[in-house]
């Protein structure tokens, strides 16, 4: 008999997790599996495995790099690296706090104008976080000053299939106030507030060429269909992105 609010699931899967690097069965409750598709062990769902997969794979010594990753959650890759990487700095953007300083347990930073030093990192993380910044270019150039020669930019964002061009659908300007380019304003669950994070792009196929015209890094995108680690459904794309010198 099914206990109290119990629900069927519309996917079941046995795999391995790269989050938790457990043998577990990865269910969904729903279609939309990027966000629903979650690990029997940890929690993770899609993105957060396909970034833990990655690292895994094309960084294997990332608990001994020098990592920042902006907008983390409590969960799946990102408890992990700040678990196992022995210098892991997370920040959050606080619009009212002094940058540089902490806050609720986070750096505050804007990755737009980031207080950090000049070749700080050797990775830089950050999962749906580049859909809502308002100045992709300023960020890709942070993040690119703040690499050491040979270091990456790891990240995910919703990548439309049927967009050629990205689209901006939001302008916050330097007043604070927002230009809505859509009639429909979008936003997403925000780790650090209850009223959702504003989505100022949909990014399309010309992503990869923009991120090396703002910051001179050459991009490999993954993209993934992979039942045994639980990496399936829509925007499954991984940016990496490579500081050469």
């Amino acid at each position: 008999m099914k206990g109290v609010g119990m629900i069927d699931p519309v996917y079941r899967h046995a795999g391995r997790c790269p989050v938790c690097e457990q043998d577990v069965e990865f269910r969904s409750p729903k279609t939309w599996y990027r966000d629903y598709l979650v690990c029997s062990g940890c929690g993770s769902i899609p993105r957060e495995r396909a970034i833990a997969h990655v690292l895994s794979g094309s960084f294997p010594a990332w608990r001994r790099m020098s990592i920042h990753e902006s907008s983390p959650s409590d969960r799946g890759i990102s408890r992990k690296l700040s678990q196992q990487c022995t210098d892991y700095i997370a920040t959050q953007f606080f619009p009212e706090m002094r940058l540089g300083s902490i806050a609720s347990g986070f750096r505050n930073e804007n990755l737009e104008a980031q207080t950090f030093d000049d070749q700080r990192f050797d990775l830089v993380i950050t999962l749906d976080v580049m859909e809502h910044v308002s100045q992709p270019e300023s960020v890709l150039k942070e993040v690119a000053r703040t690499l050491k020669p040979g270091g990456a930019y790891v990240f995910t964002v919703p990548t439309y299939k049927g967009k050629i061009d990205s689209e901006r659908r939001a302008l916050y300007k330097p007043d604070g106030s927002i230009d809505h380019l859509v009639p429909e304003p979008e936003y997403h669950g925000n780790p650090i507030s209850d009223a959702g994070s504003l989505v100022t792009f949909h990014y399309g196929y010309d992503l990869p060429e923009r991120i090396y015209s703002w910051s001179a890094m050459d991009v490999e995108v993954r993209r993934f269909h992979d039942h045994h680690h639980g990496i399936i459904g829509d925007f499954t794309e991984v940016y990496i992105c490579r500081k050469l010198t």
